[in-house]
């Protein structure tokens, strides 16, 4: 370890999610860029003793607590930070602007290089990052493939973590590369220069999704005074320096401390983007930097904040209530309120509850919406936010939350929720698994959905949709509030540094008993929203899942946004791969109903059980491929602190919560009705008076009219949007026609049958109209695949003179020929009396229109 001569130490710094802790304090970056300068007497290219100490006197004046070095400092200039109270970043240079990876030599060259450069400086206190590498040309990556260099930068982090363990390791990253994976840093660093207010906004949220759970500090940024004016340069890091705190960064790096910079042997002396002169006469930059730092970092004095009722639902949570509340007496927020919903406890809560200074309510036990609208009576504030009782807040939670209020045009804000470090390995592996609370985001700026345990709302919006639907007693509650919001015309956001710490289940059998829970309330929420559903009862998500486990690919690989030539400034990923069904296959409630259909068969023709077996080895490549490339625990992978054979039980249980899940789903969906061969609810005991009795007998193509007689109210557009409406009241998914499609509407309930319905309208004189409804009802096309599969296996056993297994597969046959039948007479029905009720509706409307008519001409 390098020794200092100074009697003081400074505490190593670490990462907490998505902020840097100095013991338990937050470390907010405020940093200016050091150099490089000509080099001094000793060699190093820094300035001379005497300037570096009045350059950091200078600094510390303007609040400025860390810089970021270009070329490894000496022991020196580390103590003089460390003497000044300044952290170091330090850059260690290499030959990045060459193809550094054609020869063995080379390679070695640069290890050997971040080796020695953190083995200078091991372990000083004042040492913050290492940066093991800089915005390596995009030419270059480009040249090698981003899995080549996303591998040798893990290379250097791995040799950076050898000579220091404790240390933090970064690579400073730049949009035009902006598409490598660096999921092994523990900072994510960027440099960004845009002079736009609107893009550099956009940008921060898109770079906070790219860092994901990890903190993300903005090393470069910033204007030249020499093109655009000293006044211009100060008000734009003005602004720069707000929006980047505001948008829940660790910190930023003004670039840089001094006009002139040392370059490739000279000096270039023609910039102008110091906070001070080549004479060290402060600019107004350099005030702007002062009374930003020393005041404003991370939020301004002077801003308003809007009061927020903080709402806690809490049920039988005594093992955690406790935690959840003293978070919420902790937080870093002028002026707010907390609401303890006690929704009928049992467990002890009561004397938890009043042990704090919050208003408490108490209820019988009507489920968690219930609880939620208590507590939104009872608020004072303009803005609302929920947490979960087994959830702990971040100090700074309120603030993230109000400021994306304040930043945009939302009447909803989320954040993250990460897994405690004090929670079990199994809660750990529990949160690297599918089915836990995630956002769910439509861009980098906007959400489709936010998680229950990390909300908030606008008062006035939930009152104006009536507040959470009390139907939902355990979950889901969260998904219908936001499409509901979002169906009348209003943004949701997502403020990434808003966390709450939320304990994931501890067991297995507690994971499971979760998620037949959410598959129940998936059913409720079906029956709601059936057009955000497909035939099969899986989601419809607009936006993209944001979850801590990883995209299984099995073909296919992320493209690549190079522009001509490699020439695009901004190059960004896409992953369309990602969403494909092979993708998703294994967590499909149709994949393990074939399954047991082979096991089933299976009995009779061994043979089928070959394929259950080929079957269940894929869902096994799928949760096998999840559980390997998963982030385990940062805190003590990082520091090796993990055995080959706790890795291997960590990674086998999370393999295994991956086959679980969608299993425990698919149980839940179907003990609530949510099953492929759902029917419409409306409807189903009529009896169709427009189809043949030999249309009945046959599960293809029904062809069906009707004919409704009325008056001018009878009009074609609004019969639709009314047609549509009560459809969905009778469980059914209703879809427009977009572009190409010959018919107005789609109806269908499960994946047995869809009905594609057309209108028209005759006008016969006066007032007087025909309505003619025509409706091409027909199962969906797995229905004849499956079919002709049973029915060429049927042929081929009976070849090999297997009877049983004919009978079997004849049953499965009647089964599939029976039932798309009965489906499209329940689709049927429930059109008939659906338009019969929209007739009716019209004509009393058109009635009620006439009497009032009569009446004003009297």
């Amino acid at each position: 370890m390098v020794q200092s001569n100074l009697s003081y130490t400074f505490s190593r710094p670490q990462t907490r999610g998505k902020f840097l802790h100095l013991d338990e304090e937050k470390f907010f970056v405020r940093g200016v860029a050091y150099g490089s300068f000509r080099p001094n007497r000793e060699g190093h290219e820094f300035p001379e003793t005497a300037d570096v100490r009045r350059d950091f006197a200078l600094m510390r004046e303007a609040g400025i607590n860390a810089i970021l070095t270009y070329t490894v400092p000496p022991v020196s200039l580390l103590d003089q930070a460390m003497h000044h109270r300044l952290r170091v970043i330090a850059t260690i240079p290499w030959m990045e602007y060459v193809c550094f990876l054609e020869e063995a030599r080379a390679r070695r060259d640069v290890r050997r290089q971040v080796r020695d450069g953190v083995a200078s400086c091991r372990r000083h206190p004042a040492v913050l990052l290492y940066c093991v590498g800089k915005e390596i040309p995009p030419d270059i990556v480009r040249w090698y493939g981003r899995r080549k260099m996303e591998a040798f930068l893990q290379d250097l982090c791995r040799v950076a973590k050898d000579e220091d363990p404790e240390g933090l390791v970064t690579y400073t990253n730049f949009p035009t590369t902006e598409y490598l994976e660096l999921p092994f840093v523990d900072v994510y660093t960027f440099n960004v220069y845009l002079h736009r207010r609107p893009d550099f906004c956009a940008y921060l949220s898109r770079l906070q999704h790219l860092a994901g759970e990890i903190p993300l500090v903005l090393t470069e940024f910033g204007m030249c005074s020499l093109r655009h004016g000293r006044d211009e340069q100060a008000a734009f890091l003005d602004w720069q320096i707000e929006e980047t705190f505001d948008h829940g960064l660790a910190g930023a790096v003004i670039f840089g401390w001094t006009d002139p910079f040392y370059q490739d042997n000279r000096l270039v002396e023609d910039w102008g983007f110091g906070l001070v002169d080549a004479n060290r006469q402060p600019k107004p930059s350099y005030e702007i930097a002062r009374r930003r730092f020393t005041t404003s970092a991370p939020f301004p004095p002077e801003r308003r904040w809007p009061k927020i009722s903080v709402v806690v639902a809490t049920y039988n949570a005594a093992r955690t209530l406790g935690d959840c509340l003293e978070s919420l007496r902790q937080l870093r927020y002028p002026d707010y309120e907390v609401i303890v919903v006690n929704d009928g406890s049992t467990d002890g809560s009561e004397p938890i509850i009043a042990r704090y200074p919050f208003r408490a309510i108490t209820t019988p036990n009507r489920g968690v919406s219930a609880a939620r609208n208590e507590g939104l009576r009872a608020a004072t504030g303009e803005i609302v936010a929920y947490i979960d009782s087994d959830a702990r807040a971040d100090p700074d939670w309120l603030s993230y939350l109000a400021a994306t209020f304040l930043e945009s045009d939302v009447v909803g804000v989320g954040g993250p929720n990460r897994v405690p470090g004090e929670d079990t390995w199994i809660a750990k592996c529990v949160y690297r698994s599918p089915g836990g609370p995630t956002e769910v985001m439509l861009d980098d700026q906007s959400a489709e959905h936010i998680p229950g345990c990390n909300m908030a709302f606008r008062k006035w919006a939930l009152e104006e949709i009536g507040g959470f639907d009390p139907i939902f007693t355990k979950a889901a509650d969260d998904v219908d509030i936001c499409w509901r919001l979002l169906d009348r015309g209003y943004r949701i956001g997502f403020g990434p540094s808003a966390v709450v710490w939320h304990h994931r289940r501890p067991s297995v059998g507690a994971y499971w008993r979760q998620q037949v829970g959410y598959g129940r309330s998936e059913v409720l929420l079906e029956r709601k929203h059936p057009n955000k559903f497909n035939a099969w009862g899986h989601t419809f998500w607009a936006g993209r899942i944001y979850a801590p486990y990883p995209i299984f690919r099995l073909f296919g690989r992320p493209l690549i946004y190079h522009g001509l030539w490699g020439s695009a400034g901004f190059q960004s990923m896409y992953d369309p791969g990602g969403h494909s069904f092979l993708t998703f296959l294994p967590r499909t409630m149709e994949w393990h109903l074939v399954l047991i259909a082979f096991m089933a068969l299976g009995l009779v023709m061994p043979w089928a059980f070959l394929l259950a077996g080929a079957g269940l080895g894929y869902s096994a490549l799928y949760c096998i491929a999840c559980a390997t490339r998963a982030k385990l625990d940062d805190s003590i992978e990082a520091n090796g602190l993990l055995t080959w054979r706790q890795r291997v039980c960590w990674r086998a249980m999370i393999a295994w919560l991956h086959f679980l899940e969608p299993l425990a789903r698919d149980w839940g969906r179907l003990e609530g009705g949510l099953a492929p061969w759902r029917s419409a609810m409306s409807g189903v005991g009529a009896t169709p008076r427009a189809s043949r009795w030999w249309q009945r007998l046959q599960p293809f193509r029904r062809r069906v009219r009707w004919t409704y007689p009325g008056g001018m109210g009878l009009e074609k557009y609004r019969f639709l949007e009314r047609l549509t409406r009560e459809l969905g009241v009778r469980g059914c998914a209703v879809g427009w026609n977009v572009e190409h499609q010959d018919w107005d509407l789609k109806v269908r309930r499960g994946a047995l049958g869809v009905a594609h319905l057309r209108m028209v309208v005759e006008h016969h004189g006066g007032p007087r109209r025909l309505a003619r409804l025509a409706a091409v009802i027909k199962p969906s096309p797995s229905i004849y695949w499956a079919q002709g599969i049973l029915a060429g296996a049927a042929l081929a056993t009976r070849a090999l003179g297997l009877n049983a297994g004919v009978v079997v597969l004849g049953a499965f046959f009647a089964c599939l020929w029976v039932a798309p039948i009965t489906e499209a007479s329940r689709l049927e029905a429930v059109l008939e009396s659906a338009a019969d009720a929209v007739t009716r509706e019209l004509g009393q409307e058109a009635s009620a229109d006439a009497q009032r008519d009569r009446q004003g001409s009297r």
